[in-house]
């Protein structure tokens, strides 16, 4: 790049060249994290597609039980989203101090509490289903929305450690200044999802 000569020793040009990378570093943060929000919902998207394209035709119930599951999943997940909001900045304190160590000891422990609060997760949306489910509507919609939705949400409750880790893992890449892996990641995860999908 061109060097800038500061001449009258005001310390403009080093500010502003400071500036710039400043501005280049919150975009490479900034963009992908956008593009992750955006990528987020098109899973559920995909799945209530495929179910509305491929059902019996008039019958609405796997569509409303997809509703009901889709939307208490949606809360469930998100209640944990401290997990990368709270992880990223305290890897990054601990990177900015120079400690190495403690930032990828934060990174683990941030990913063990993940997992564990994913287990419990899980095991609460299997055993406690029916009257979740019921909160969401499905007595309204009737016997058969309610096991399209017990099922959907079976399913979808066993992946709810690796949902919670994959959310903890987003909070230490982006304490590492990286948020392009958790965006590639996710997009991974739409694409197999896609593809089992059209599969299945």
């Amino acid at each position: 790049s061109e060097l800038e000569i500061d001449i009258d020793g005001d310390g403009d040009t080093v500010d502003r060249q400071a500036g710039d990378d400043t501005n280049r570093k919150i975009l490479n943060l900034a963009v992908p994290a956008l593009l992750s929000l955006s990528i987020d919902p098109l899973m559920t998207i995909a799945d209530t597609a495929f179910i509305g394209r491929y059902s019996p035709p008039n019958d609405p119930s796997p569509l409303a039980g997809l509703g009901s599951a889709a939307a208490l999943l949606v809360f469930a997940f998100y209640v944990f989203n401290f997990l990368a909001t709270a992880t990223a900045p305290l890897v990054a304190k601990r990177r900015g101090l120079g400690d190495e160590a403690g930032a990828a000891f934060v990174g683990g422990q941030a990913l063990g509490l993940a997992l564990v609060l994913g287990s419990v997760l899980a095991a609460a949306l299997l055993l406690y289903k029916a009257p979740l489910l019921q909160v969401m509507g499905t007595g309204a919609t009737g016997p058969e929305a309610d096991r399209y939705a017990e099922e959907f949400l079976t399913v979808r409750a066993l992946a709810a450690p690796a949902v919670l880790a994959c959310s903890a893992s987003n909070g230490i890449l982006r304490g590492y200044l990286d948020a392009k892996t958790p965006t590639l990641v996710l997009l991974g995860s739409n694409a197999v999802n896609l593809v089992l999908d059209v599969v299945l």
